[in-house]
């Protein structure tokens, strides 16, 4: 194929060398670089730093075509290495090599060790040669200040446009004389599922997302263990490492992941389980979903057993109480604390909250970069989150042992049952103004939660008019029929005047009329109302 190079294109000799677990750490590590398709195969050659035979491994080699260029993904694993051991090794053929690079296997009986976590790393500057200059300074910053770190878990949106090699191109640009050196753990983001029809400069026309992130698997399929389930093994996949057992979960079939999920993390044994999901299930953007709109994928990592669950998305940091079926807990053993992470890659995002679920939310609105530490022991797991300018900015000790959390967090339990939209309670247009449970049904002053979120809330005497998603209903004082623009809507029973006045309707009508769905928190004593997506603000005329 004749192809006009772009920059950073692929040439004979390797790059994008990335080292990564496709097995047992004590035993195994995969290297994979790329070359241009005049070099049609490579090697991995390596060594005992303390010297030892010389040993050479063939690569398995592919062809990748990407929208700007043709070239060959190599992947070579070295297995049967001895536990404890630095290697150092180098790649590619006699006549285009790279080297000499070090790998460092597992040690025997690892109970106590340290990992790096980031997310969101994605860049686009400038937007035809992004540098990931933001990114690559974090991670810098990060091993040096914090040594001994045995990998790097990323936990979605690695790059800006997954299906774009120019962010590749990149990314790998980044992480020079990084992932040559450490094992690189992806977890796979929307971003890392998208692409640019033409991806010019100031010109990316066609936006688009698939189902399956096709740069992504073609380049990693060798590089991590193939036990996810079929067609997605890539995206999910699992690892453990010293008495942590890591389930790493993609965002396509979210049905299908759930239950991979909840079987892998139940197979294992390990001390710790550790979860990776790139949305949070318990968000802090104010309209995202919740698990409840992601194939209760929340309610599989409670049941596999996780005790952690790493997400992005929201490029603000925020941690969860312990959470089972959406109730928020005390200890550590009675649900899975769900930890979601800054960015790592000076991405601002503005307007996230803080939720019911959240003992803790840091908004991230400076131009920096956050990155987290987890330092794990037999009884304890510790994450220390930084900012880039060095700034700790939270701390989380999880302990098994004892069966409780540092610093000391309560999760709330209220006296009457309160309401909450995505999370956020509704406070003022609902205050001394609860949810009423007559003989099994609920029953909430709807018009009070719309009022509050933003939505059409217009009363009459006797009346009121609520819409929202596109829809609208008005209710009327001791009926059971609403009116429509479509017709008149049943109701399973008469609205009522309750608490303060205001007028109560049957929570199941509502929430099938408005395509939403709700769960109750029984320990917490709180409904929570969720829609799959959007905002019910009004706009302005």
């Amino acid at each position: 194929m004749d192809i006009k190079k772009p920059v950073r294109g692929s040439s004979p000799v390797p790059d994008h060398i990335m080292q990564s677990f496709p097995g047992d750490p004590k035993h195994e590590i995969a290297v994979t670089w790329r070359t241009s398709t005049d070099v049609s195969e490579g090697y991995l050659t390596f060594q005992a730093v303390w010297g030892g035979p010389v040993r050479k491994v063939k690569a398995v080699s592919r062809i990748f075509k990407s929208d700007i260029d043709e070239s060959y993904i190599h992947t070579a694993i070295a297995n049967d290495l001895t536990p404890g051991t630095k290697y150092t090794y180098s790649v590619g053929t006699d006549e285009y090599n790279k080297g000499e690079y070090t790998f460092e296997t597992e040690p025997e009986h690892c109970e106590r060790f340290r990992f790096l976590v980031v997310a969101d790393q994605q860049n686009d500057t400038p937007t035809c040669r992004p540098d990931y200059e933001p990114f690559r300074r974090a991670v810098q910053l990060a091993l040096k200040r914090h040594p001994g770190c045995r990998f790097i878990f990323t936990i979605g949106d690695n790059v800006g446009d997954g299906q774009n090699e120019h962010q590749w191109n990149g990314y790998f640009h980044g992480l020079q004389g990084i992932a040559e050196n450490i094992p690189l753990m992806m977890t796979t983001g929307n971003h890392d599922n998208r692409g640019w029809k033409t991806y010019d400069p100031g010109n990316r026309t066609g936006k688009f997302y698939l189902q399956h992130a096709d740069f992504f698997d073609t380049q990693f399929a060798l590089a991590y263990p193939r036990n996810g389930f079929e067609g997605y093994e890539t995206e999910n996949y699992s690892f453990d490492y010293g008495n942590v057992h890591f389930t790493v979960l993609g965002i396509n079939e979210f049905e299908k992941v759930a239950q991979w999920a909840k079987d892998d993390l139940a197979a294992s044994d390990k001390r710790w389980k550790i979860a990776s999901f790139h949305f949070p299930l318990f968000a802090v953007q104010p309209e995202a979903v919740t698990g409840l709109y992601q194939g209760r994928i929340d309610l599989a990592v409670e049941e596999g057993g996780a005790d952690l669950c790493f997400a992005g998305h929201e490029h603000s940091l925020a941690r969860t109480f312990p959470m089972k079926n959406f109730e928020m807990f005390d200890k550590p053993s009675e649900g899975v604390v769900h930890y979601i992470m800054g960015n790592t890659g000076e991405n601002v995002y503005c307007s996230n909250a803080r939720k019911i679920w959240h003992p803790y939310f840091y908004p991230q609105e400076e131009k920096n970069c956050q990155y987290s530490i987890v330092d794990v022991t037999p009884d304890t797991l510790t994450i220390t989150a930084y900012l880039d300018d060095g700034r700790l900015i939270d701390r989380l000790v999880i302990d098994k042992k004892n069966d409780r959390i540092d610093p000391p967090a309560p999760a709330p339990i209220y006296h009457k049952t309160k309401m909450a939209f995505k999370g956020e309670l509704l406070e003022m247009p609902t205050r001394g103004t609860y949810a009423h449970n007559k003989e099994g049904q609920w029953f909430v002053p709807f018009g009070q939660v719309a009022l509050g979120l933003g939505a059409l809330s217009e009363k009459k005497p006797g009346q009121v008019k609520i819409g929202m998603y596109g829809k609208e209903a008005t209710f009327t004082e001791g009926s059971d029929v609403a009116e429509t623009p479509d017709g008149p809507l049943t109701l399973s029973a008469p609205v009522y005047r309750g608490d303060r006045g205001h007028l109560y309707m049957p929570l199941d009508d509502i929430m099938q009329f408005f395509d939403m769905q709700y769960v109750y928190a029984a320990r917490n004593n709180i409904l929570v109302f969720d829609y799959k997506d959007d905002w019910p603000v009004v706009p302005q005329p």
